[in-house]
């Protein structure tokens, strides 16, 4: 599934294809995301954080899961860091309004994912 990077090693935040675990072979079931695919410093910082963020913009709502990792150690993140210093990796996936499941981002979401990131305190 497509899902929104912003990594320390990029100088910009880029679409990412995420792996992701099925609970069984049917089209319809549940899919897993594994954010340590794209996540960096596995050794440093095995933990990873997530939320679910909801935006509402005018009528629609969108909803989406944040991953993050945040360490002391880690690598000062240029994408995030404006009046503070966030250190380690951000991804963003979109969660379906039907089926409360994470799926493919379409074009739109890139923009809400840098709002996302950019006006949250993680």
């Amino acid at each position: 599934l497509w899902c929104r990077l912003y990594s320390t090693s990029c100088s910009k935040p880029h679409q990412a294809e995420m792996l992701t675990r099925c609970a069984a072979i049917s089209y319809g079931s549940p899919r897993f995301p594994v954010a340590e695919a794209l996540l960096q410093e596995v050794a440093l910082q095995p933990y990873i954080h997530n939320c679910q963020v909801t935006v509402h913009e005018g009528r629609h709502t969108y909803n989406y899961c944040v991953f993050f990792k945040r360490h002391c150690r880690l690598q000062v993140n240029a994408l995030l860091s404006g009046d503070g210093e966030f250190r380690g990796d951000v991804v963003v996936m979109r969660i379906g309004t039907r089926t409360r499941r994470v799926v493919n981002m379409r074009a739109r979401d890139s923009v809400i994912a840098d709002y996302i990131v950019t006006q949250s305190v993680i």
